[in-house]
């Protein structure tokens, strides 16, 4: 069908929604200058949940009509990324409520990214449109806050010209994009959606109970779920640096998994210091856990084992020394995973195919990617205690011929066989 009364459509649609949370209360605490920093937090953290998801999803949903409408200007995740790192040295406390509704949001992305792609240009319409309601936000929060587009207003700052073009160019491209009956119903009921589970964001921003305000790890990385992460800064800063000294030791991070992974690396570093004050076991239980889901997406344990390793150093190096023996349990669980790999290949099988496979690769590729050795015959280990994605989680991307040289890719592959040979016949 045509689609040249779509913008038209899903502005009616959405209009008295749209309404309702110009209206709420956040608004005019801001009018106030009164709005409180946990609320203007609150809603960057938000809405990064919001366009994370969304662009992460949008070019893996295998829909040309969303490819159409997309560009890479829309893409708005680092603006809101630059307005948190200004705030990251403050220890700002998250709203539980709006945490919840954030998760919520992000939930429907995932369902209709599954299900039904073409339904996203529902959030495209109201994330886009949410560029002219900037243009009327940030004046109010730069006075109320004191902030600019360099130090915490970035995501909000727009020029009216450049504002209007953008809608102008937006709205073309939506009105050309070819949908059924039944998807236009979608997409508006996606824009729809949206704007509830924003109302509900902003509903739970102000006004709010400063005795049930928490830590989540949404505050280091708004792609992560609700677990916890610990509320003291000097544990928050341990975590960080344990997280920056594995990347620095271990350059297959970065090429890897890029920016994003390293979000998901604090993340997880926040809610493993979390774990220390619990008993042994259930320490355990849960690096287990971990463990087996980092390996299936290429993440050897060793990787793991490494990062608990310098979260220990990190956290005694800077807390009292009363904490000592419950931060040693981190450590405990790294030897925990040492010891099971060692008991399907020993250090010296380990040791001599690393450093075969460092021989085969030569020494320049040895400096741009250190402790690939290790992470090979992790992950061979790590296949024989169960996780069935281990080696080629890891294989696939190491053996990219688009990426590496032959003679790495025959590397890879023969310390792998060497390996598995190793693991057939250990004792174990």
């Amino acid at each position: 069908m045509s689609t040249s009364m779509l913008m038209t459509r899903l502005r009616e649609a959405t209009r008295e929604t749209h309404g309702q949370i110009q209206a709420l209360p956040w608004f005019h605490a801001l009018e106030r200058c009164e709005l409180p920093i946990e609320s203007y937090i609150g809603q960057l953290r938000g809405m990064a949940v919001l366009h994370g998801v969304l662009e992460h999803e949008t070019p893996i949903a295998h829909d040309a009509r969303l490819n159409a409408v997309w560009q890479e200007d829309m893409r708005r995740f680092p603006q809101i990324q630059q307005d948190l790192a200004f705030f990251a040295t403050r220890n700002v406390f998250d709203i539980p409520k709006a945490h919840e509704a954030a998760n919520t949001l992000a939930n429907h992305i995932l369902q209709r990214s599954m299900n039904a792609p073409v339904s996203l240009l529902g959030y495209f319409y109201v994330l886009e449109g949410s560029v002219r309601g900037a243009m009327v936000l940030a004046p109010l929060i730069s006075k109320a806050l004191r902030l600019d587009e360099h130090h915490g207003l970035s995501y909000l700052s727009w020029g009216e010209r450049v504002a209007r073009e953008r809608w102008r160019d937006f709205g073309a491209r939506m009105n050309t994009v070819s949908i059924t009956n039944e998807e236009e119903t979608a997409i508006i009921d996606a824009a729809c959606e949206a704007f509830t589970e924003i109302h509900r964001l902003f509903e739970a921003l102000y006004p709010f109970d400063s005795e049930h305000l928490t830590r989540k790890a949404t505050s280091l990385n708004p792609e992560a779920g609700a677990h916890p992460v610990p509320n003291d800064p000097a544990e928050i800063e341990a975590a960080l640096h344990a997280g920056q000294r594995c990347w620095l030791e271990y350059p297959y991070f970065a090429w890897r998994f890029g920016e994003r992974g390293q979000r998901y690396t604090y993340s997880d570093g926040a809610w493993l210091v979390t774990l220390a004050t619990r008993n042994q076991a259930a320490i355990n239980a849960q690096i287990e856990w971990l463990g087996t889901v980092l390996a299936s997406r290429g993440i050897p344990r060793i990787l793991l084992q490494r990062h608990l390793e310098l979260l220990y150093e990190e956290l005694i190096a800077r807390m009292p020394a009363q904490r000592e023996t419950d931060y040693r349990r981190l450590l405990v669980a790294a030897d925990h995973l040492a010891e099971q790999r060692r008991a399907v290949i020993s250090d010296a099988d380990f040791d001599a195919i690393r450093n075969r496979f460092e021989q085969a690769i030569g020494p320049d590729w040895r400096m741009r990617l250190p402790g690939i050795g290790n992470l090979l015959v992790s992950a061979v280990s790590d296949q024989h205690h169960g996780i069935a994605q281990a080696v080629t989680g890891l294989e696939s991307w190491l053996t990219d011929p688009e990426r590496f040289p032959p003679h790495w890719i025959a590397a890879v592959r023969e310390a792998l066989q060497q390996a598995q040979a190793a693991v057939q016949s250990s004792p174990a």
